[in-house]
């Protein structure tokens, strides 16, 4: 808890302590990523089936049948984005000649996604539009600690650092375009959404 608090408080000197523990200890870090990512997906799961939101004056819930397989999925894509750019990060270490290995990069991306993946509690309680303003804040406090945790803890310049990171932030945008593209095939052919009245 210490440090997820000192990642959004605190992130320069968070980061600075992480670069100065030994490989094994930020490969311990991994598991609390994973747990982490959990919180999103189970939200949106209680928030939609048992809160439900107002639409047209109207209370709209999903089914829980329905829901399961679209928090799994919803679950998966967070994880393959914390490995993809995770493992996207170590490969482009050699280039910036940063001190890497495939699981500190996850950890990287990881803690970085702290903002997102507390964020997503807000979804306990499904108010659209504010759930909207607060991760889009989530978002671009994310790419804040992209920016500041990359020359940390790849050990890099940090003017390589700064082009490292938007490296890293071009690959996220990419990420995310076919993740959106993902989820309009699987939400017609495979995981529909089953809208209930409350």
């Amino acid at each position: 808890m210490k440090e997820l608090i000192g990642i959004l408080f605190s992130p320069q000197a968070t980061w600075s302590a992480l670069a100065e523990e030994s490989d094994s200890k930020i490969k311990s870090r991994l598991l609390l990523i994973l747990l982490m990512a959990a919180i999103p997906p189970l939200s949106f799961y209680y928030g939609t089936t048992q809160i439900g939101w107002h639409s047209g004056g109207e209370l709209i819930k999903v089914s829980g049948a329905s829901a399961i397989p679209l928090m799994v999925l919803f679950y998966l894509a967070l994880v393959a984005s914390v490995v993809v750019i995770g493992l996207m990060t170590h490969w482009m270490s050699k280039t910036y000649n940063a001190q890497s290995f495939p699981i500190k990069g996850m950890v990287l991306i990881g803690l970085a996604n702290t903002p997102i993946f507390l964020a997503g509690l807000l979804a306990l309680y499904p108010v659209w539009w504010f759930d909207i303003l607060i991760a889009t804040a989530a978002c671009c406090y994310t790419i804040r600690l992209l920016y500041l945790g990359v020359p940390k803890l790849m050990q890099v310049p940090e003017e390589l650092g700064m082009l490292y990171a938007s490296a890293l932030f071009a690959v996220a945008l990419v990420y995310v375009v076919v993740v959106l593209g993902a989820t309009v095939i699987l939400w017609e052919y495979v995981a529909a959404p089953v809208f209930v009245d409350g």
